[in-house]
């Protein structure tokens, strides 16, 4: 008599954080980094950082894939490559 075995099925995990606007200003882009608005100032005027694109007349923002991005960068020059990969 053979037994069946029930393998869990996996689910994608949930965010830690809340869900996250596509498109965030410069208090919500600085809260998503965990910098404070200042510093996101500064990084963007240094050019470290991506400026922010129109959103309509005056308001500007960061789009979410871009911060994301520059996180992976900051994290790629942080761990360098080793030569078993």
């Amino acid at each position: 008599m053979s037994q069946t075995v029930q393998v869990p099925v996996r689910t994608k995990a949930k965010p830690m954080l809340p869900d996250w606007p596509r498109i965030m200003r410069r208090e919500k882009a600085a809260q998503y980094l965990d910098i404070s608005p200042a510093m996101l100032d500064q990084a963007v005027a240094s050019g470290k950082m991506p400026k922010p694109i129109p959103i309509t007349g005056t308001i500007k923002g960061w789009v979410r894939d871009d911060l994301d991005a520059w996180i992976e960068d900051r994290r790629q020059g942080y761990y360098p490559t080793s030569d078993w990969d």
